[in-house]
């Protein structure tokens, strides 16, 4: 077994104190890799820039010398059999859903940040013991007896986390003889037993679509943060979720984001920890895993988790519809399905997936990839099926039994559901694999479910009529390829002033020191504008979809 010790001896430092015993029996290299990265965002992290001070103890007590072979693998030779111990302090001082923070009043980590993978033992069980003040709690995804954790190999240790405070507020749900846990840690403004059941409601309607749930036990671990934040990461055995600021969850918008986040991650704990591309099954956390299927593990799961908070009644269509406009406004800006495919941004997902990147260069895996998935749904409803059933026929095939799945393997499946191949095929080489407008798709098939899919101008007539929008610096930040801008202006250029004669518009502009005058034409059609959909009228085939 395996043998890991943390421990912070000076909380507010930040630094957290490791060490990693290993039974050495042969005297032969020892290698020990730190993850480069983590499950659920496919980019290197660099998690070993977070280590100082590592040293090798041999079973007598003496140090000997470990050398280091790439930016996260370090080698030592043992020089007698026995216990060996790795000694290092790890600084935990980022506050997200799947990094790791300590201050005075927590010890929060994800072991795949700061825990070593012996190579050629991954397969070993692995004990944590983590020390923490005797009048704290603390919440695991792991295994655990009293204050020892325990993890049957790297992978599970890897895909798990750990929070000990001096102060979690606790509740429990049971489902289908599964226990939910809800962990929080802050201040909980909002009435928990309300929010309990409507995690119970859209958390039976995952059930109830699957068939059954992959693990005996799940948490939900909250931070909630006293300042503005957003995330959430998945874990077979729960997920952490960070939101911000605590106080504004006794608003309904708040709550909504809330309850967005909570649905996104349990629906992960089938599409991705379980139901995964054969590239990340098994993870192998040394170095970039490339895929290209975004579109199903981030795609389908955007999608799916708002729709079971329609479908568990948490939200009324009204909000539902809203939701979906907000993501149909943020597509809306992007032109990189001009110049990207889907699968191309999801291999691409090492190098910018995750900012912003080069102008019009990429599609997002989650909102466009949730665009394709509510096509797909509404295209299988025409032939008496849904992504639902897809998605369960998935979990038989691949992720009950444990086997990566090929994105040919995924269609495959889609195209069982139908009597017309043809269209889906085209919808695939079109929209999944190559570069057409998913918009007038969308709307035709809001259209079929009795909604009306209205383009409005905005507010900003900049925007609308002239392709600009600006930043509340006053410079530009995104200029539309259509418009008469797109040949004058420069990104990052300060608008000073501007003046509107008819379909005229008058600029003075600051460019990187330099003023500039011009003069810019409006189009014969809106540019940057605003999506509605509005409800007409209600069908069988929209009960089919919410319903069904």
């Amino acid at each position: 077994m395996i043998i890991y010790s943390i421990a912070s001896q000076n909380p507010v430092s930040q630094y957290i104190e490791i060490t990693l015993q290993i039974t050495v029996s042969h005297l032969s290299q020892v290698r020990l890799q730190l993850p480069a990265w983590r499950a659920g965002r496919y980019q290197l992290a660099n998690y070993a820039q977070n280590i100082r001070d590592l040293k090798i103890l041999t079973p007598a007590g003496a140090q000997i010398p470990a050398s280091k072979l790439s930016k996260d693998l370090w080698e030592f030779i043992p020089d007698h059999v026995g216990e060996y111990l790795v000694c290092y302090q790890y600084f935990c001082a980022k506050m997200d859903a799947g990094s790791c923070w300590v201050d005075d009043g927590q010890i929060y980590l994800n072991f795949v940040n700061c825990c070593f993978e012996v190579e050629g033992r991954s397969e070993e069980k692995i004990q944590i013991e983590v020390n923490y003040p005797a009048h704290f709690q603390f919440c695991t995804t792991l295994l655990s007896d009293n204050n020892k954790l325990f993890a049957s190999n790297f992978q599970q240790l890897a895909d798990s986390s750990f929070l000990a405070s001096q102060s979690l507020t606790h509740k429990v749900v049971e489902i289908n003889e599964v226990n939910f846990h809800l962990w929080f840690h802050g201040k909980v403004l909002f009435d928990l037993a309300e929010f309990s059941t409507r995690i119970q409601q859209f958390t039976e309607k995952q059930l109830e679509a699957f068939g059954e749930f992959p693990v005996e036990e799940y948490h939900f671990i909250y931070q909630l943060l006293p300042y503005p934040h957003y995330h959430g990461v998945e874990h077979q055995r729960g997920t952490v979720i960070t939101f911000g600021p605590a106080e504004s969850l006794t608003e309904r918008q708040q709550m909504n984001d809330l309850m967005g986040v909570s649905s996104h991650e349990l629906y992960h704990a089938w599409n991705v920890c379980h139901i995964r591309p054969k590239e990340i099954f098994p993870y192998d956390f040394s170095k970039e895993a490339y895929h290209q299927a975004g579109w199903v593990v981030e795609g389908i799961t955007t999608y799916m988790g708002d729709v079971f908070l329609l479908k568990s009644g948490y939200f009324s269509l009204k909000e539902y519809c809203k939701t979906f406009e907000k993501m149909l406004n943020r597509e809306s800006v992007n032109f990189g399905w001009r110049n990207q495919s889907i699968l191309e941004s999801s291999f691409d997902l090492w190098i910018d997936g995750y900012v912003a990147g080069i102008p019009d260069k990429k599609v997002s895996i989650y909102t466009h990839g949730a665009l394709i998935a509510f096509c797909l749904d509404a295209m299988l409803l025409d032939e008496n099926s849904s992504l639902h059933h897809v998605m369960r026929i998935l979990w038989k095939r691949f992720g009950k039994p444990k086997i990566g799945y090929t994105l040919e393997e995924v269609w495959e499946a889609v195209l069982s559901q139908t009597d017309h191949p043809i269209y889906f095929n085209q919808f695939y080489e079109d929209h999944i694999a190559g570069k057409e407008d998913i918009f007038p798709v969308v709307e035709k098939y809001f259209n079929s479910l009795g909604f009306e899919l209205q383009t409005n101008a905005g507010e900003d007539r900049l925007a609308s009529d002239f392709g600009i929008i600006k930043g509340e610096d006053g410079k530009v930040s995104k200029i539309h390829p259509s418009s008469d801008a797109y040949k004058k202006l420069m990104l990052g250029d300060l608008i000073n002033s501007q003046e509107l004669e008819t379909d005229v518009l008058k600029l003075s502009v600051n460019r990187y020191g330099r003023n500039l005058d011009m003069e810019l034409r409006t189009t014969d059609k809106l540019l940057f504008k605003d999506h509605v959909l509005v409800d007409k009228k209600n069908n069988p085939k929209r009960d089919a979809w919410i319903n069904g």
